[in-house]
């Protein structure tokens, strides 16, 4: 797969991801209607994240002013704002469109978009530490804590994870596979993986704040990539934060391109 083969795949894959989030998410909605064009998803009134409330252009011979007309009803009567997803490799008449609008820009580095093509090498696991994929309540329950914990120094509410995350099927089931590293038997780290477009979306790579800086992010991340391949995928993709692109790119990764956001406030 070429880099331009991979940033679409890699847009299309990032579209699932949302699709997956809008579906498996009580009260999720999804404007899907224009399968490959645009994805519009909103699943939580109170959180104008990309994730959570984010438009994404699939389709660059959409017009600018239309996918923002198209994001402004959508939202509308529904949230305080949203995220309009901005590719660097792609989306510059989308970007200055947005900003003319009156969009603010989130970021103006944003996040690298990071592949690999191969297997991270494997490290051994710390003394009592456990891997453990997630098929049960208990899994679900064990991940959202940690999630919830281990992004809350990244201004995300305990609340929102907990939501998107109320659901077994968010952590587990067609494409979607989701690890949970315990110390001990207690639970510190977590990472899932959604795959699509021949490739593995690697996401929600957290570790609770007393138990960073012993390679737990890194083990979770190697096993999603590795359940990635195993269902069929032949490269990882992920957008990284700027406390995790260390730990990427010692793993192997390269950035392939980024992701930025401008943020809007609907009718």
């Amino acid at each position: 797969m070429d880099r331009d083969e991979l940033l679409t795949a890699g847009d299309r894959n990032l579209a699932a991801v949302l699709r997956h989030a809008a579906r498996t998410t009580p009260g999720g909605v999804l404007d899907d209607g224009d399968e490959n064009r645009l994805v519009m998803v909103s699943t939580l009134r109170t959180w104008p994240g990309p994730y959570h409330n984010g438009v994404l252009r699939l389709d660059r011979s959409l017009a600018p002013d239309e996918v923002l007309e198209r994001a402004a009803a959508f939202f509308a009567g529904r949230v305080r704002g949203y995220s309009v997803w901005i590719g660097a490799h792609a989306d510059a008449d989308l970007e200055g469109a947005a900003l003319d609008a009156g969009l603010a820009q989130v970021s103006a580095t944003g996040a690298p978009r990071m592949a690999i093509d191969h297997l991270p090498a494997a490290q051994p696991a710390p003394e009592g530490v456990v891997l453990t994929e997630v098929v049960d309540e208990a899994g679900r329950q064990a991940y959202a804590d940690v999630t919830a914990e281990a992004y809350a120094d990244a201004l995300l509410p305990a609340d929102v994870v907990h939501v998107q995350l109320a659901n077994v099927e968010a952590l587990c089931g067609p494409g979607v596979r989701s690890v949970v590293a315990s110390d001990g038997g207690r639970p510190v780290a977590a990472a899932m993986v959604v795959v699509s477009e021949g490739l593995a979306g690697v996401q929600l790579v957290g570790t609770i704040p007393d138990a960073r800086g012993r390679g737990l992010g890194e083990l979770c991340t190697r096993w999603t990539v590795q359940a990635g391949f195993e269902l069929g995928a032949i490269a990882a993709v992920l957008e990284a934060s700027e406390a995790g692109e260390p730990l990427y790119l010692r793993m192997g990764f390269e950035e392939v391109s980024r992701y930025r956001w401008c943020f809007g406030s609907p009718p």
